[in-house]
């Protein structure tokens, strides 16, 4: 029995209808033979049987009684796959979209490990695809792992290759609650000493940091935000669009500006549909728009020690969306993200970024409490100073498969980070695929949105296309 690290366990915290801790990938598949037979349902739950086994795939949550301590991951005695997988019937590319829309708005059950396969098993519609195709949605808890550990979670359970069969998992004692705070009491004199450190090196932190930023030799951060409709607050409810763009076309267009890489192209994509969503919606912002976009800390001495499931800072980073040439705009948004990255280098300023949650739940739940007394929102809503929220594209592309079946479109849908829409942006053989999840009350036309993200990525490819290849 593993206790969890105060990082994930706040994800089990701030897990509320308006802030979903889970994100999704969805594979849309079609069959290798010329026969175009789909998999039945015995083939599919055969396939993932024999490579469901890695171990934070068969642990469950074990909460204590209200929060008095961080909760506990311990084996599931009862774990079974088919209890994890869930077929459905035959939906139209709109309604499988929307279906996962609405399964990213459901909490998941803690009774068992945290994370759930769904099967359309016949999509009709799917755009650049000829004949039968299937989807396969993957949904997990983030206090499971963050995107780049969810890499292996794909990797083990859509790949041809065999994981080791692990033996059966033993008898285990899992405490009852009575047990659990009896447990959580004998632990209140080292979590009060644990808070104090942690809110004295938080202090020490923000002392150290107004020193470094008094003469600072890297770019600081932005202090203010340029305010849009589609910030917040956030509501329940959530759509989803997906466009994808061929991932040749994309590394040409990287060669041609120089300098560059792909996480900042789809940035620069970003930046430009945004700003131009606003303009037609006749609320052109005063200043340029910014997102947070993930930096993983995984191999480095950042986080040596560190036993969290999540390992990973937020950059914010300027969309310099006031420059109106979509190649310049590009090379000032790279040089916006290495300005985050020096600055993410700094120890001062990586010491503030790796926050304590060193609290345990009563106090998250007391405080959310006094939040909304004071008329404040949960979600700090006017004090985060990006508009959205962007993914970075995966280090490897591994190809998907599931029974005779080969990924030929992908998209994936993720928590909004406090602001109305976020990007995630995921890569399969030769297609980059962007996904736009929304409150809808927010991002009132979210085709039309789309349209203008394939139209930003258009204009910045011309552009390019008119430099000489580097």
């Amino acid at each position: 029995m593993r206790q969890l690290e105060p990082k994930d366990a706040w994800f089990v915290y701030v897990d509320t209808p308006r802030f979903r801790q889970a994100y999704m990938s969805a594979f849309v598949l079609t069959p290798d033979d010329a026969d175009g037979r789909l998999p039945d349902r015995a083939e599919i739950t055969r396939w993932f049987e024999e490579r469901a086994v890695l171990p934070l795939l068969r642990q469950r949550l074990l909460r204590v009684p209200l929060d008095l301590d961080h909760p506990y991951w311990v084996d599931d005695p009862d774990f079974a796959v088919d209890r994890h997988l869930h077929f459905h019937g035959a939906l139209g590319w709109d309604e499988s979209r929307t279906m996962v829309a609405d399964l990213s708005t459901e909490p998941m059950d803690e009774r068992r490990p945290l994370w759930e396969l769904h099967v359309i098993e016949q999509v009709h519609g799917v755009p650049d695809t000829d004949g039968p195709a299937m989807m396969v949605v993957l949904k997990m808890h983030h206090a499971v792992t963050d995107g780049i550990g969810s890499a292996v979670v794909t990797t083990t359970l859509f790949g041809d290759a065999l994981p080791p069969n692990p033996n059966a998992i033993p008898p285990q004692h899992i405490p009852g609650d009575v047990e659990l705070v009896l447990r959580a009491l004998g632990r209140v004199p080292r979590t009060v000493v644990d808070a104090v450190s942690a809110v004295r090196r938080a202090r020490a932190n923000w002392r150290a940091l107004h020193l470094a930023r008094a003469d600072a030799a890297y770019p600081l951060p932005r202090q203010d935000r340029t305010p849009t409709p589609l910030d917040g607050p956030v509501g329940p409810r959530r759509v989803i669009e997906a466009v994808h763009f061929a991932l040749p076309e994309v590394q040409e267009i990287k060669a041609r500006i120089g300098g560059v890489t792909v996480n900042d192209l789809m940035l620069t994509v970003v930046g430009g549909a945004m700003r131009a969503y606003l303009v037609e919606q006749g609320h052109t912002p005063p200043g340029s728009l910014a997102t947070s976009a993930p930096m993983t800390i995984r191999g480095t001495g950042t986080a040596a020690g560190d036993e969290s499931n999540n390992k990973f800072v937020m950059m914010v980073v300027d969309l310099r969306t006031d420059i109106a040439d979509p190649v310049a705009r590009a090379r000032a948004v790279h040089d916006a993200v290495l300005g985050e990255r020096a600055r993410l280098g700094v120890p001062a300023e990586a010491a503030v970024a790796h926050v304590d949650y060193m609290f345990p739940g009563w106090v998250f739940r007391a405080a959310r409490r006094v939040r909304a007394w004071q008329g404040v929102d949960a979600q700090g809503i006017g004090r985060r100073p990006f508009n959205t929220f962007v993914s970075s594209v995966p280090r490897e592309i591994n190809e998907v498969r599931v029974a005779g079946t080969t990924c030929v479109h992908s998209f994936g849908i993720g928590p909004l980070d406090g602001t109305g829409t976020g990007h995630a942006v995921g890569a399969v053989g030769e297609r980059l695929g962007m996904n736009v999840a929304a409150d809808p009350d927010l991002l009132t036309d979210s085709r039309r949105y789309a349209e203008l993200i394939r139209q930003s990525y258009t204009e910045l490819r011309d552009a390019a296309r008119q430099l000489s290849m580097t």
